[in-house]
């Protein structure tokens, strides 16, 4: 996704999150970001996939950016009624734990868990690269979402999360109307074009919002 926003004339990082850690609690995870972000004066887009929505927003409280973009994300860290729609997808196969509460997937399980939808050798280079999840420690630092414009993307065939509770997250939590885009989980592996063209719209569409706010 770098080569790709960049070729289409985007200064994009992608920093390594601690996600591993098990000692690391919500902002030494979203510190590398942050850190990658430190003094860039251009308008910046932050795009936080998955569990890392976060991450993201934390990002997004610290450096004010033009859009943060959420993309298939889990989004639980602010609240949700008792009535919400379900999170995960029935019987979705999670992981065991290792002895410090790691989710530690097994290759073959991840591949038919995660990546059914994308090549075999897409499968396995991605399933070789998984390091063991880590739960936060403490408790989260925002109280409420921050006050920056905001989209989320998710994709109707989500091997995680129901679309019912991504729409719910937008049009409910977040007051805005989400963006279905056609695949699973991974859309960064899976159509990674289509994904940088969505990208490219949004960020323009958020500059211009914002130059006009200037005026």
């Amino acid at each position: 996704m770098v080569e790709r926003l960049r070729s289409r004339g985007y200064d994009a990082v992608a920093p390594d999150l601690p996600f591993d850690d098990p000692t690391a609690g919500y902002e030494e995870r979203a510190l590398p970001a942050i850190t990658a972000l430190a003094g860039v004066e251009a308008p910046v887009v932050i795009v936080g996939h998955s569990v890392g929505s976060a991450e993201a927003a934390l990002v997004a409280d610290e450096c004010d950016p033009a859009l943060l973009v959420y993309l298939c994300p889990r989004f639980v860290s602010f609240g949700a009624p008792t009535d919400a729609p379900p999170v995960f997808r029935d019987g979705f196969p999670f992981p065991p734990q290792d002895a410090q509460g790691r989710l530690v997937w097994e290759p073959d399980a991840a591949i038919s868990a995660m990546y059914p939808r994308l090549s075999s050798e897409a499968g396995q280079q991605l399933a070789r690269r998984l390091r063991p999840g880590a739960a936060p420690v403490g408790d989260y630092p925002l109280l409420e979402h921050p006050h920056v414009a905001t989209a989320l993307v998710y994709a109707r065939d989500d091997e995680f999360f129901t679309p019912e509770w991504e729409v719910f997250v937008a049009r409910e939590l977040l007051g805005i109307e989400p963006i279905a885009i056609p695949g699973g989980h991974f859309p960064m592996i899976e159509d990674p074009d289509a994904l940088a063209d969505l990208l490219d719209r949004l960020a323009r569409s958020a500059e211009a919002s914002q130059e006009l706010q200037r005026r």
